[in-house]
């Protein structure tokens, strides 16, 4: 089973709810240097890893094109009907 998620969004809104959608629901560590204002006026990718326990911004054009060749990237609908599941 898939523990980490990336999960891509470009609507700050959007991001902005997601981003308080993880942090209330999921007891994760975020990750420096990200900041709340970072991960919302961003374009990269969220990364919510469950295993690790980790909450943090994938800024690597290398590993987000390699993951877009795998379609490993996913919307925040499709992880929020993921982890219903669960």
């Amino acid at each position: 089973m898939n523990k980490q998620f990336i999960v891509s969004e470009s609507d700050i809104l959007k991001r902005n709810d997601f981003y308080d959608y993880i942090v209330n629901k999921y007891s994760l560590k975020i990750l420096y240097p990200f900041k709340k204002d970072k991960f919302i006026n961003n374009n990269f990718p969220f990364i919510v890893d469950l295993k690790r326990k980790e909450f943090w911004i994938c800024e690597s054009i290398t590993c987000l094109a390699c993951a877009t060749s795998n379609n490993k990237i996913i919307t925040i609908e499709k992880f929020k009907k993921m982890k219903e599941g669960i």
